[in-house]
């Protein structure tokens, strides 16, 4: 993810970074040169991490609460830059609505970079033995449903009622690109996991693409 910022290069940029959780990427990317950096979420209380993080960290980043889905008018095409990392495609029932919105933030000429746990790893239950038994259809239809919490770390994961994971095939998510006006640039798919300990099962070998990287760029 790195290299590909800088083969973009930051330098003079005003970037965005949506569902950015506790805000570290989005400090970092001042940290690799951009002018200014927007982190865009719902949860406040990320947010005051985030906001923490950059007050240490010396850095004037700008950090939104909100439905990603409604962000203010008064953003649409300040950003050079807007970035997608892991975890965030999962939350989106519809691709085609969630690419509509970095597409109208980014001015024209500007670029989008995601970096995403690749569909693949959704075919396998990691935790089960044979870990690399295909369990799930990779065009599955509807969402994976969960009850517990999700908690960074080790400790306990309370029930907190059901919360749903949705599945994207990777066709499906470099066609809500094209449809938002995106033209394709790079496309990179990577035997590196990105997710959860509990992929590292899948990493094994280096037999399957666990992530990738996709950047695209909006017409002038």
């Amino acid at each position: 993810m790195e290299d590909a910022l800088r083969a973009i290069g930051l330098e003079h940029s005003n970037v965005a970074q949506l569902c950015c959780n506790n805000g570290r990427e989005t400090v970092s990317l001042m940290n690799l040169g951009a002018r200014a950096a927007t982190g865009f979420d719902q949860s406040e209380a990320f947010l005051d991490q985030a906001r923490e993080l950059a007050r240490t960290a010396g850095r004037a980043c700008r950090f939104v609460a909100g439905d990603v889905h409604a962000i203010d008018a008064q953003y649409d095409g300040s950003f050079d830059l807007v970035v997608v990392t892991i975890g965030v495609f999962g939350w989106m029932p519809d691709l085609a609505r969630f690419m509509a919105v970095p597409a109208r933030l980014l001015r024209p000429g500007g670029r989008i970079l995601i970096h995403e746990e690749h569909p693949v790893a959704n075919l396998f239950e990691p935790k089960q033995e044979p870990p690399l038994l295909v369990r799930h259809s990779y065009f599955r239809d509807t969402p994976f449903v969960g009850e517990n919490a999700i908690v960074y770390g080790d400790g306990p994961a309370p029930r907190v009622g059901p919360h749903y994971w949705f599945v994207h095939p990777m066709s499906q998510v470099i066609e809500s690109l094209i449809g938002a006006g995106l033209a394709i640039e790079r496309f990179q798919e990577l035997p590196d996991n990105i997710s959860t300990t509990a992929h590292d099962a899948l990493a094994a070998g280096r037999l399957l693409p666990l992530s990738y990287l996709l950047q695209a760029r909006k017409s002038l």
